[in-house]
């Protein structure tokens, strides 16, 4: 075993052997945006509070609050949300 590879923690090594992205080992969500109006949100574990201002969504390890106008969760699966509207602000409170 290389040297850098003794190195490389026992998350990093499980990261590399499965291909995972890290933000799924360590209990994160995973937020993508588009364009200030959709915002995609994997990992997460569920609603805490909805509303046409605010979204705030169970994370894992964070809450992730998300501030706009006209918010409307359009799709929700065990795994991904699915929020459009506009997007002004997304906040991950540890």
């Amino acid at each position: 075993m290389e040297a850098r590879e003794k190195k490389k923690s026992v998350f990093e090594r499980t990261m590399d052997k499965f291909e995972l992205p890290g933000e799924v080992l360590a209990d994160l969500p995973r937020v993508t945006i588009t364009g200030g109006s959709r915002l995609l949100l994997e990992n997460h574990k569920g609603i805490m509070d909805y509303g046409a201002e605010m979204i705030l969504v169970a994370g894992g390890r964070v809450t992730v609050k998300i501030l706009g106008q006209a918010l409307e969760m359009r799709a929700m699966t065990t795994e991904a949300l699915l929020i459009t509207g506009d997007i002004f602000q997304v906040e991950f409170l540890y």
